[in-house]
């Protein structure tokens, strides 16, 4: 019931996202994201579909779940609030990735946006900081002729495979920089795999990229600092929130977070 009722305070928050920018995409890219939430744990994989919306000035990276969800509660935006309240919001799509990832191709750094809990965070990154290491090795990957590139970013070692054949030198999550789309992108140990499952040339507006309220600006590490005292303090934050948890759901909710323990940037 706690979970249910949280959602439906974030559904609500949600509502108020202003749509400040509208972007015309030309180009998606649906990646299949396999993951081990659990570094102890080989069983724990999952997957998600994550989308990658271009044009030829920027890209947009998030989760499909997202995108979905933003479509929503744009078309029912100007519902009346009792049309919204019978809303069964626990069939909603759900994403375990919140962040939102902006390549502008004139600006040297990358925006992402993310999420801890209930507040929105903006901060900036570096491109220059993936430095690649393109080798001869070639592997024709879902049709398409891909050659292999590596390096390391977050933590981990990366082995990409590139296409040509697709002449936008972009890629899922952070990833982008070499001669071509990238195809598909695994760190060594097959913790977080990228590879890309369908290509759509259709136009389509995407406007939902900024939250328009509680938006915090901040840099990378000060982010990750908050992220990092949150998922240790978890109880102690929510209540902060005004929100309380009963006694027999606390230990279930530490258990939950302490398995979500292998991060994509570690």
């Amino acid at each position: 019931m706690f979970y249910k009722f949280m959602f439906f305070i974030i559904f609500l928050t949600s509502l108020s996202i202003q749509t400040q920018n509208k972007y015309v995409i030309q180009h998606t890219f649906t990646y299949r994201l396999t993951y081990q939430s659990d570094s102890t744990d080989v069983y724990a994989k999952q997957s998600e579909d994550m989308l990658l919306l271009t044009n030829d000035e920027v890209s947009i990276f998030l989760s499909e779940n997202t995108y979905l969800k933003d479509s929503i509660l744009l078309d029912i935006k100007n519902k009346p609030a009792a049309e919204i309240g019978m809303l069964d919001i626990s069939r909603f799509p759900k994403t375990q990735f919140h962040f939102k990832i902006l390549k502008e191709k004139k600006e040297d750094s990358i925006t992402v946006y993310d999420k801890i809990y209930t507040d929105n965070f903006e901060y900036k990154e570096q491109k220059n900081g993936m430095k690649w290491s393109i080798t001869t090795d070639t592997l024709s990957i879902n049709g398409l002729k891909c050659q292999k590139a590596t390096t390391y970013y977050g933590g981990r070692n990366y082995e990409a495979w590139f296409s040509n054949e697709i002449p936008i030198s972009d890629g899922p999550y952070k990833f982008s920089g070499l001669p071509g789309l990238i195809v598909k992108i695994s760190d060594l140990k097959n913790h977080y795999v990228f590879e890309l499952i369908a290509k759509s040339d259709m136009n389509l507006i995407y406007s939902n990229l900024k939250p328009g309220k509680d938006l915090f600006i901040t840099t990378k590490p000060i982010y990750f600092e908050k992220l990092k005292d949150y998922k240790k303090n978890i109880i102690e934050r929510i209540a902060q929130s005004g929100f309380t948890i009963k006694d027999d759901y606390k230990e279930g909710v530490k258990q939950k977070l302490k398995k979500r323990n292998n991060p994509i940037e570690l």
